[in-house]
């Protein structure tokens, strides 16, 4: 499980930094990267303090 939650965190985080570096394109398209690596990153804090 640790494998898996440590996966999210680095799928998260790309996809927050994808978000931040679409400055000039589409707005829905950089929000979209934005809440989906906020969702990743949030389910794998969540799992962390869950397993703990």
């Amino acid at each position: 499980m640790k494998k898996r939650s440590s996966s999210f965190t680095v799928i998260g985080l790309l996809f927050v930094i994808i978000g931040i570096t679409l400055m000039d394109d589409n707005r829905f398209l950089r929000y979209g990267f934005l809440l989906l690596g906020m969702a990743f990153l949030s389910y794998s804090i969540f799992s962390m303090i869950k397993k703990s």
